[in-house]
Parts: structure tokens; sequence; C-alpha cells
């Protein structure tokens, strides 16, 4: 039996989607406005067997749309139509309260530590897409409101460090059902800040996750237990490491720069495992940062400190993870939509010199070895690095208090 049905908004290519089908939930909608990702979706949930999960995926495609609801958002097509959640249900054949859980995970860039190295425009609201997403959850009121999005939201503000998480628990608290008074109704919650690999996933993503539970208490809320730990005990695992995930028989590890996994004997085709193409000098300089540490701050004091490049010369902080290398032994770090560009972050395959591929990156965000990404570079980087990390939705989806919740809703 199904533990409940999903509806996904800003789905992007499907990580959370995924995650509720491996924790036995039937998704039954999702809606994003970034055809890419969308085709991405389509052909990766809903046009493949997911016979091996316990849930499962139950439309033929999913919805592109504008969810701004109004406001501005300018990662939006002018000619894309705006919907509301009783759009979304007709869309998707669905009943008024058929829906028992919500899933949503705004685009998040505004928050993010990389966008605020820049002034935020005046005038232009960083909340937009955060108000727009609970106009959907105070429309369909369902049981239970999966959220997801970068660290810092939670000590974001214009005047307060937690202005925008104050007023989404107050106005999750406020909403309620027909017939229910404010007394009765409202959201509970729980909204902390999590790191994924403490939750099975390789990677070091420091995600801001809230529960929302109606007509609970935030005493009933809680997230599940870690399963994993830099330092493991009886109860945790050890990190899964990016020697855990990408180190497989079935993936050429010293790929030619511009080469692609495809037509090498030995190996089952994948375009996916693409390795970028670097300047002579780049590599020269992965060489040298490899002899002499992990990154190229390492490289200052040393015979190579001419190989740091012209942007970095008089540079005293930050920046030190550009063109760094990546540990076998730990988890990666956080995948951006730049994680296959060494000048972007620590993604520097860990024995390769070369970034690692649109595959690696896919499998270190945890998606399935056969999960197919756009052909696209850029489109490539764009859907993993805005996706979250299926694992990490299954350990939160699979948790009693959120479980039983869509369980009994699902029942009636």
């Amino acid at each position: 039996m199904s533990r409940g049905k999903v509806v996904d908004l800003f789905c992007g290519a499907g990580g959370a989607s995924l995650g509720f089908v491996q924790a036995g939930y039937e998704v039954v909608g999702a809606v994003d406005a970034y055809e890419r990702a969308l085709e991405t979706y389509e052909t990766n949930l809903c046009g493949r067997d997911l016979d091996e999960y316990e849930g499962s995926v139950s439309f033929n495609e999913p919805m592109r749309a504008d969810l701004s609801r109004g406001y501005e958002d300018d990662d939006v097509d002018d000619d894309l139509p705006a919907v509301t959640f009783e759009d979304i249900r007709e869309r998707f054949d669905l009943e008024e309260g058929e829906v028992d859980v919500i899933c949503g995970c705004p685009p998040c860039q505004n928050f993010s530590s990389l966008r605020d190295t820049e002034p935020w425009p005046d005038g232009k609201p960083k909340d937009n897409l955060l108000k727009a997403y609970v106009k959907f959850i105070e429309e369909a009121t369902p049981d239970v409101v999966f959220f997801e999005n970068v660290s810092n939201i939670m000590n974001a503000g214009e005047e307060v460090a937690t202005d925008y998480v104050d007023w989404l628990v107050r106005q999750m608290r406020s909403i309620t059902r027909g017939g229910d008074s404010k007394m009765e109704g409202g959201y509970s919650h729980e909204l902390r800040v999590v790191d994924a690999a403490d939750y099975g996933v390789p990677q070091k993503r420091h995600r801001t996750i809230g529960l929302f539970v109606y007509e609970s208490s935030d005493e009933e809320i809680d997230f599940p237990e870690p399963t994993h730990a830099e330092d493991p005990d009886d109860d945790r695992e050890p990190w899964v490491t990016v020697r855990d995930r990408i180190h497989r028989d079935d993936l050429k590890e010293d790929l030619d720069l511009g080469q692609k996994q495809v037509g090498i004997d030995g190996y089952p085709d994948d375009p996916a495992h693409r390795a970028r193409r670097h300047q002579d000098s780049t590599v020269e300089m992965i060489e040298a940062i490899r002899e002499h540490g992990g990154s190229w701050k390492d490289l200052e004091g040393t015979e190579e400190k001419d190989l740091i490049k012209e942007c970095h010369q008089k540079v005293d902080s930050g920046a030190s993870s550009a063109y760094g290398i990546m540990e076998w032994d730990e988890p990666a770090p956080t995948m951006t939509t730049r994680c296959t560009n060494i000048s972007s972050g620590r993604f520097t395959h860990p024995s390769e010199d070369r970034a690692i591929t649109f595959r690696e990156a896919a499998l270190l965000m945890g998606f399935p070895r056969w999960f197919e990404l756009p052909n696209t570079n850029h489109d490539a980087e764009r859907v993993i690095g805005n996706a979250v990390p299926p694992q990490l939705v299954k350990k939160m989806a699979g948790h009693p208090d959120i479980r039983s919740r869509s369980i009994e809703s699902s029942a009636v």
C-alpha cells in the first residue's frame, strides 16, 4: 500500500520525487518551469520501470508552468501559464483533498552564500518564490509538507537575522482547512539544517529541511536520527565516500580530456560520463597542486607559484577551494550548478588530472547509475546542482511521524 500521494512543486529533474518513490509513496504530480529539467524528469521517472522501489510515479509527463503566482521571477519564460493548485489538480486529474504530501524546493539561489557575495538589488525581494510556495499550501492544505532550501535561509533577513524562516513558520501556523479554527488547524514544524552526508549521501551538503504537519504539535515532529557519521559507532555507519560511489568497474577513470564513454571496449556506453577539456596550463597547475597539496593556495611559496591563475595571484583569502582536488576517502564537497568546472570549486577528480564528469557528479548527488542526463554541459550541471539528494528525501519521508500521517490520510 502506498504511504501517501505526493505532489512535487519546483520538482527539477526529480531528485525529491525519486526519494519519495524509494520511500514507498505515490507521486501523483510534478511541476516546474525549467524545460530541460522536466525532460530529464520525464525520461527517468515517467518513462522507466520503477518496480525496484516500493513507490511509483502515476503520470506520463510532468507539468511545465509558472509557479511564481504573480511574484517576480526572472527565470520564468513570459509565455508560460501561471497556475494555482486547482489548475495542478485538474492537470493530473486529482480530487480535492486527495493529495497527502506537498514537496517543495523553491529555487534558492537568492539566499545562497554564493549569491550574497554581491549586494541584492533594491526593491527585488528574495522571498518571492517562498511566498508563492505558501500560497499553494494554503490552497491544498495537505497533511504533510516537505520543504528544502539552502542553509543560509535560516539566518537570512533584512532587519532580523531569521526574518524569512520566522515568516514561513508564522504563515504555516495560520493556515486552516474549511471548518477548522486557528486553534484547531495550522501546521506545526521541525525546521533545521542537516548535512546530507549524515544520511548516507556521498556529499557534504548542508541544507535546510522543514517538515510541517497539519493539526499537530511541534513536540510530535522530529527528524530521523542520522544513519552515518564521520566517526561511526554502533548506531551509525561511516560516511559514504567519493571512492564508494564513483570508483566503479563500469566507469573508465582515465578518460582523455574531451572524451566520453561511448564506443570504448570493456565499458557500457554512457554519454554522461564525459570529461571536459582543459587548457595545457590548467593541467600543469593541477599536476603541481597534486604534488604540493589539494588547492591552488598550496602553490604559494613554491617554485610553481607562477602557475597560480592571475585571478588568484592577489587573493589573500577566499576561493581556496577553486581548482581543489577531491579526496577519495571523504564525502564530496557540495555539488553546485558548476560542479564539473574546476575553477568553481573542489571538483578535480581524486586521481585524474581532470574535472569530475557529469556522471560522477550525478552519482555523488545520489542519483542511480541508470539516471540519464541532458547532453549539454550547462543543462547537465544545472539539473545536478539544483537537485535534492534522493537518499536524503527517502530518509526523511520514511520517518514514522510523516509516514503515519500520510498513511492515515490515504486510508480514509
